[in-house]
């Protein structure tokens, strides 16, 4: 079990990792607690690439475009979902409610059931959305 010693330039810290570790698992480096770094082994890199390669091609902005403006579209009818849908989820495709649940994963299914992986807004109709919180960053492996 070879051990490998990285040292950054000007850094006031140096890594050692087990060199097979290196190959089999991706590694945070979080000097001082805060992180600031991850190695990750080469074949996870290579798929990371690819997958960015592919979403350039796939038209990824696109669908980040329609997303935000199904957002918008829900955002403009909240008052009148409110009076109509409060406490149930609604999803939001090309505007228009597509269709209503009570929860989020159910919705989902049956848009995609309907229009295929389309990118929608699902949402439950609330006054005050609910604000999620994650108070630190967890890796899974």
């Amino acid at each position: 079990m070879e051990k490998i010693k990285l040292r950054e330039a000007q850094a006031s810290y140096t890594l050692t990792v087990d060199d097979k570790l290196l190959h089999h698992e991706a590694m945070i480096v979080e000097p001082d607690g805060r992180p600031v770094a991850m190695l990750v082994p080469m074949a996870d890199y290579e798929a990371f690439r690819a997958w960015q390669q592919i979403s350039k091609r796939s038209g990824w902005p696109k669908e980040q475009t329609a997303f935000t403006q199904e957002r918008g579209a829900f955002e403009k009818m909240l008052p009148e979902l409110l009076r109509s849908y409060a406490g149930k989820v609604v999803a939001i495709y090309q505007g228009q409610v597509v269709e209503v649940g009570n929860e989020i994963n159910e919705t989902l299914d049956k848009v995609y059931d309907r229009f295929g992986y389309v990118p929608c807004y699902v949402q439950q109709v609330e006054a005050k959305p609910r604000v999620y919180k994650f108070p630190y960053r967890k890796v899974v492996r």
